[in-house]
């Protein structure tokens, strides 16, 4: 039986992780370097699935995180060059990036010579207080992930160190990221150089219901350039006037923000110079808001018929009666596709397989000339009185430059489309294949796409990054809640919780 020396690369760690539910004050990030069991991006809510119709189908197995024969890559770049004197970092953090991270295997090596110590700490407020208790005992880690009440409301409080004296955004390494590392800016220094810029929601749906209901694939819509507001509002009604039972739109309130983004305003935008703006009041906001209580009124909204929450395990079972799933595209895919074809064990996976599982980008406003994305970044910062700065400085350089390789993200698209055999070389499952997911073609370039700046424009919704009180008014159980699952007035709303919103970024101002 032949041994493959295959890796699972860094531009695919996102299509195996493992849902979790949200924390109160940030995002959960996914482990972008790890191909298992990484926290899952966005608010997830209460994961319950009272009233379900089906249940959720588990696919954990603590043996298929066994070592395989996988091996690290060699990267490279003319922008910088290791000496091999990384050494070791303390990194604070909710979960093991070393986990069967790639970029890790690298940085071992005698080229990095660098090793990374795990802290291990709750995640959302109880990482917050973590990180700012070691700050204050002088006993900094050297290396936290990005969250996003890290901007801007941890760089308020002084607990980053400024990294201008170590990365040059005006090198080829960086020309793609400057802008977002300019938008991360605060008080005129930088804190935060992400190595990878991603969709933040999408629209996942079944390529099989959507041919059995009789209606056009959302991807050649978008291909056509006519995936607008509009088709996706008329696909939806078609959709749901075949059967009272079916649901055109599903997912947690807070993807409606990814929605609003699709007219180039966001509901909170912290400016380069400083500038706090609040949008609520926005007649581009209000637009979107409208055209959302309207898909309530017309009965196309989820409205907890399979529970609180539907992860992708829950979607993937009921997939034939929810058209469309708002949540970050690769999780969804991979943890859809893994739920039908990865059960417990391996003797019963699926191997070499396409999924029906697809996805395309929240609709173009059909006011706007410009196709507007919500995004999301990852990447490292290192806190305030870290030791070895140098060597996260090392490791932000060598995750950015995996990033870049252009053999790496060759290989990466080979691997996801046409992935080679990997077997278990210990444990239970020693012999075994262990289960990959085959992406398909068409699937794997849009998500590419959907990354590429020359096709989208990019913003983010400065409103995650203050206190849990803010999110929560607007993007959590607040607002956004009230309109998707209650069909409320967005003006009314909006108006009712302006003062409330001023106050908490009047403290910021």
């Amino acid at each position: 039986m032949r041994k493959s020396k295959k890796l699972l690369s860094c531009a695919l760690a996102l299509t195996m992780i493992m849902g979790m539910t949200a924390c109160s004050d940030d995002n959960t990030n996914p482990n972008p370097n790890n191909s298992t069991n990484a926290p899952a991006n966005g608010q997830a809510g209460d994961n319950s699935t009272s009233g379900a119709t089906t249940t959720a189908m588990t696919t954990v197995d603590p043996n298929e995180k066994a070592k395989t024969d996988e091996e690290a890559k060699d990267i490279a770049s003319s922008d910088f060059a290791p000496d091999g004197n990384a050494g070791t970092l303390e990194f604070l953090g909710y979960y093991d990036i070393t986990d069967g991270s790639d970029q890790y295997l690298t940085f071992q090596t005698e080229q990095w010579g660098g090793t990374i110590e795990w802290i291990s700490c709750g995640s959302g407020a109880a990482y917050t207080e973590k990180l700012a208790t070691l700050i204050a005992a002088d006993d900094s880690p050297d290396l936290v992930t990005y969250e996003w009440v890290s901007f801007p409301g941890n760089m308020s409080k002084n607990m980053y160190e400024p990294l201008d004296d170590y990365f040059d955004l005006d090198t080829a390494l960086w020309a793609d990221m400057k802008s977002s590392v300019e938008d991360f800016s605060y008080n005129g220094k930088h804190y935060y150089y992400p190595y990878r810029i991603k969709s933040n929601f999408a629209l996942n749906y079944n390529r099989k219901t959507v041919l059995d209901a009789g209606l056009e694939d959302p991807y050649d819509l978008y291909m056509a350039g006519n995936w607008t507001w509009d088709t996706w509002r008329e696909m939806m009604i078609e959709f749901c006037n075949q059967d009272e039972t079916n649901i055109g739109y599903c997912s947690t309130a807070d993807v409606i923000a990814a929605f609003v983004a699709t007219t180039g305003t966001n509901f909170v935008d912290v400016k380069p110079d400083g500038t706090i703006e609040n949008n609520l009041g926005s007649a581009n906001v209000s637009r979107a808001m409208t055209f959302v209580e309207n898909l309530h009124r017309d009965g196309l909204m989820y409205n907890k018929e399979l529970g609180d929450w539907v992860p992708p395990t829950l979607w993937a079972t009921n997939s034939e009666q929810v058209l469309f799933l708002g949540m970050e595209p690769s999780w969804a895919y991979s943890d859809a596709t893994k739920a039908i074809q990865n059960p417990t064990g391996v003797d019963n996976d699926v191997h070499d397989t396409v999924s029906d599982f697809a996805f395309v980008p929240f609709p173009r406003d059909p006011s706007s000339d410009v196709y507007y994305q919500a995004y999301d970044t990852f990447g490292y910062m290192v806190p305030k009185g870290a030791q070895n700065i140098k060597g996260a400085v090392d490791w932000i350089y060598c995750n950015r430059i995996y990033e870049t390789d252009e053999n790496v993200k060759a290989v990466a698209k080979q691997e996801a489309v046409h992935p080679e055999e990997v077997y278990y070389v210990e444990g239970t499952h020693a012999g075994k294949r262990k289960w990959q997911m085959m992406w398909d073609e068409r699937v794997y370039d849009l998500w590419i796409e959907m990354q590429d700046p020359e096709k989208f424009s990019f913003s983010f919704d400065d409103c995650y990054g203050f206190n849990d009180e803010l999110s929560s008014t607007i993007i959590g159980y607040g607002i956004l809640t009230e309109i998707m699952f209650n069909g409320a007035s967005y003006t009314q709303l909006s108006n009712e919780y302006m003062s409330a919103v001023e106050s908490i970024l009047d403290e910021y101002r």
